[in-house]
């Protein structure tokens, strides 16, 4: 069952702000870990003098980022459902990855937040000494690579899942566009005057 321009109208007014909010969204789970990750993180790691000591430095800042992503990708979630309610059909490609998208990215964010900070600030906190001095064969510098690894990995796909997004809604806003609107009612039969 389509919707009647009456809904269209009704729900109208609320597609720029929808739009707006998506869009703003979009921004803060790019713009955060794409500054984390080409300008706090290298120059902490230039500046100080030990990796320790920039490590302190850049984990809460990258916790920062993860939960303004997850915040994001949480807008981005209700934003790409009302945007394609109406005008994008739910069997499309289009909508099914606008609406799970978002959610693939704050669970990288989650997983980035919740379960490898915490042990990669333990695992500093444990070490005898700087992780700097220990040896490359240490069982601890060894963990703590494999989770920075991981971290890392994470991160990317943040970024790609919200470059992902962006490429979809530019793609949704040409398909809404390419649409025309519904008729207000149907045209009314001219009748013939035969008098």
């Amino acid at each position: 069952m389509r919707p009647s321009s009456a809904d269209y109208s009704r729900a109208g007014r609320f597609e720029s702000p929808a739009l707006f909010l998506h869009l703003a969204a979009i921004a803060f789970a790019i713009g955060p870990a794409v500054f984390f990750g080409a300008i706090v993180a290298p120059a902490a790691f230039r500046v100080l003098p030990t990796r320790d000591l920039a490590a302190s430095l850049v984990s809460p800042v990258l916790s920062g980022a993860c939960v303004l992503a997850e915040v994001a990708f949480g807008v981005l979630f209700v934003t790409s459902w009302w945007l394609t309610r109406g005008a994008v059909p739910r069997s499309t490609l289009l909508r099914s990855l606008l609406t799970r998208l978002p959610v693939a990215g704050f669970f990288a964010a989650l997983v980035i937040r919740e379960l490898l900070i915490p042990p990669m600030d333990r695992i500093r906190q444990e070490a005898p000494g700087l992780i700097d001095n220990l040896p490359a064969a240490d069982p601890s510098r060894i963990l703590l690579d494999r989770y920075h690894r991981l971290a890392t990995g994470f991160f990317g796909a943040v970024l790609v899942v919200a470059l992902a997004i962006l490429i979809l809604t530019a793609r949704l806003l040409s398909v809404v566009r390419s649409t025309p609107p519904p008729a207000s009612r149907p045209p009314v039969p001219k009748l013939l005057d035969l008098s």
